[in-house]
């Protein structure tokens, strides 16, 4: 059941209120990413405050008053982040996109655009907010994982087996037949992810989300080839010492060359394979990035196979949304892992690419969820 909306106010003004929010929710957003690299930057904070301010406003000058709470508890948040009584940081940045993307839902939701979201979340979320923003220091790192954690409840990664079934099913699903050298490739894969307990479950995630962006885009890189090369392509990171693979800090210069060895190493072994030439093209081309700041070669993008462009994209969106598993054994909400591959578009990503994966995920939202 949606929301009734205000009987009383003008529908012109109902448009002039939804097309404002349209516009001012993805700054908020496009804000928050940037803050979580320059965490001190005082000139986004108060813009912002100000943004959400504004919404807030809003909402009481369209008479949907009963929204008002969660843009207010947010404001307190901001408000202690201007004063300095607390710290910007990534979970918190989590935290305030998911309740952005809350907000935006009740909006919708008051303007007859979607369904009502459930009223006592939204009352416990606000509650959990103002904790947050009058808590003590020594607290705020428990209320801060116990907020993300109740407002994206699939943080907690769990380890996944994966059988050998699921894999054949998933390349039938997509007219892939499974070949004695895809089995392989894909026994290979699974035995990889046994090298670290934080890598259970990735390749059918990659395999999934990488066939589905091929799918959509109508298929332009051989399916076959395509899922060789997710099965093999981080194989050489297999073979790195495990202090290397879970270091937390900053990695030195030969750590990191270390680390970008590895596309050569699975290209090399296909070398010896030559119906698997695509893949092993994929394989070492999957660190290029659209401007040329990727690894080995530097290449740009139509220098780079689709395979590799699409693969950097799955593989950097599985690695955001888990990327803090050794740390925290908790996943980047989805939403952030979205935009921040949205805002790499023609950097570090295929422009052309990124549309696809976003088409991916309308199309097929389960995909962003395994």
């Amino acid at each position: 059941m949606a929301m009734p909306r205000p009987a009383d106010v003008p529908s012109d003004l109902l448009e002039e209120f939804r097309l404002d929010t349209a516009e001012h929710l993805p700054r908020c957003e496009q804000l928050l990413i940037e803050l979580e690299s320059h965490p001190q930057d005082g000139s986004r904070l108060r813009e912002l405050f100000r943004l959400v301010h504004t919404i807030k406003g809003s909402l009481g000058y369209v008479e949907l008053n009963h929204l008002l709470p969660l843009p207010q508890a947010m404001e307190d948040v901001l408000d202690r982040l201007r004063e300095g009584s607390l710290q910007f940081d990534s979970l918190l940045g989590d935290i305030l996109l998911l309740s952005l993307d809350q907000l935006r839902n009740l909006i919708d939701a008051a303007l007859g655009r979607a369904e009502m979201p459930n009223q006592q979340q939204i009352a416990s979320q606000c509650q959990a907010l103002q904790a947050l923003a009058s808590a003590p220091e020594a607290r705020q790192t428990e209320i801060r994982r116990t907020l993300l954690q109740h407002l994206d409840p699939e943080t907690r990664l769990q380890p996944v087996e994966i059988g050998h079934g699921q894999i054949s099913q998933l390349l039938a699903e997509h007219g892939i037949e499974a070949s004695a050298d895809l089995e392989f490739f894909a026994e290979l894969m699974t035995a990889s992810e046994h090298r670290s307990p934080y890598w259970h479950g990735r390749g059918l995630r990659l395999l999934s989300l990488a066939l589905g962006m091929n799918e959509t885009a109508g298929q332009p890189v051989e399916p076959e080839q395509l899922a060789a090369a997710v099965c093999l392509h981080d194989l050489g990171m297999a073979f790195l010492p495990l202090d290397l693979l879970h270091k937390e800090g900053e990695l030195n210069r030969e750590e990191r060359k270390q680390i970008q060895s590895h596309p050569r190493q699975a290209c090399e072994l296909l070398k010896r394979m030559p119906a698997w030439d695509a893949a092993g093209e994929i394989i070492l081309q999957h660190q290029e990035h659209a401007d040329g700041s990727g690894y080995p070669k530097g290449l740009h993008e139509d220098e780079i196979h689709p395979g590799a462009l699409l693969l950097n994209i799955a593989d950097t969106f599985d690695a955001r949304t888990h990327e803090r598993a050794h740390q925290t054994m908790s996943k980047r909400p989805r939403l952030r892992a979205i935009l921040e591959i949205n805002n790499l578009a023609d950097q570090q990503f295929s422009a052309y690419w990124v549309e696809i994966f976003n088409r991916t995920l309308q199309l097929r939202p389960e995909l962003a969820h395994r």
